[in-house]
């Protein structure tokens, strides 16, 4: 990718995997500035993320960052945005599907969409920002590709967050 390249691209993937043949310790050094780029990613999907659960364990994520909350904090706040997740993952009954339709009800975004598709969009929403937000204790390899493929990544704040230059 040249300098060029990454002022224009309109993928955010394809940068990421850029910026990683360039520098592949780069995810390892400076991990703060890619977890704030995701936690970026996630404000900017925040009406796909209506549960409080979520929202809450976003707002934590970056108060442990800046060490304004504990890590036994963190994951605690943690437990309930993944609870969020499994809500919208196996909803079995007909009060979670009634509670389902209610949030698909409040987003505009969704509204065109069939029930499944919009639970659907919902559950990826909810798990991207859950896997946001423990990125850092996160390395297998094959969880980073289908994150760093997801369709939530913003070329726009990667490059308002991340500085790189393609020449030597």
């Amino acid at each position: 990718m040249t300098n060029e390249e990454w002022a224009t691209s309109d993928s955010a993937p394809e940068m990421l995997k850029a910026l990683y043949l360039k520098d592949p310790a780069y995810f390892a050094t400076r991990g703060n500035n890619l977890h704030r780029y995701l936690i970026a990613c996630c404000w900017q999907i925040k009406h796909l993320i209506p549960q409080q659960g979520l929202r809450e364990g976003l707002k934590g994520v970056s108060d442990w960052i800046d060490g304004r909350i504990s890590a036994d904090e963190f994951w605690r706040l943690e437990w309930y945005a993944e609870a969020d997740c499994f809500m919208l993952d196996y909803a079995r009954t007909p009060e979670d599907f009634k509670e389902i339709q209610a949030m698909i009800a409040n987003i505009e975004a969704l509204e065109t969409m069939t029930f499944e598709k919009a639970k659907d969009t919902l559950k990826n929403a909810a798990y991207f920002t859950n896997h946001v937000m423990v990125h850092p204790t996160t390395r297998s390899s094959p969880f980073l590709s289908k994150f760093f493929s997801s369709p939530f990544l913003c070329p726009d704040l990667l490059r308002d967050t991340i500085e790189v230059s393609f020449e030597d």
